[in-house]
């Protein structure tokens, strides 16, 4: 019982101590999401022109046994994001190429999805918004959101 306050005292003492001019992360610095079933993340695709249609590439990758789950409506719903323009409000994506899994080659262990884009003028852009995909191994599959953000260049 007495470890509790000593636990929330150190607690206390450590948020204190940090440096108020410190620098937050860089946004682009920041790892892509990853579970122990998948890894994902947005590479950019370039060039990049303002007015002309582009694209960036979503990468997902099974780990562990999971594979990318072919019957799930992949799909992107773009969200924070500046600019650019997208088609849609929430697309529906469609596999690019794929690499076979080893111990099943009909199943995909890893994906890349092309994501249309317009940049709307030159300078720094932001790709931002939330993938839905769904890994599954013989005994379950996971279906997984998340946030992604990708700066981009534009000429």
């Amino acid at each position: 019982m007495k470890t509790l306050p000593v636990l929330a005292l150190c607690l206390a003492l450590t948020a204190c101590t940090k440096d108020p001019a410190a620098k937050p992360p860089d946004k682009a610095a920041e790892k892509a999401p990853e579970g122990a079933e998948y890894a994902v993340s947005l590479a950019p695709r370039a060039p990049y022109a303002a007015g002309k249609e582009a694209t960036v590439v979503l990468n997902i990758a099974a780990k562990q046994g999971y594979h990318v789950n072919a019957d799930y409506p992949m799909a992107f719903k773009p969200q924070g994001h500046s600019g650019v323009q997208f088609a849609e409000p929430n697309l529906k994506l469609t596999w690019g190429p794929k690499t076979p899994c080893a111990e099943k080659p009909e199943d995909a262990c890893a994906v890349e999805v092309p994501i249309a884009l317009t940049p709307e003028r030159a300078g720094s852009a932001v790709v931002a918004g939330q993938v839905s995909f769904s890994v599954c191994n013989p005994q379950n599959c996971r279906i997984e959101k998340l946030a992604l953000t990708l700066p981009i260049e534009v000429q």
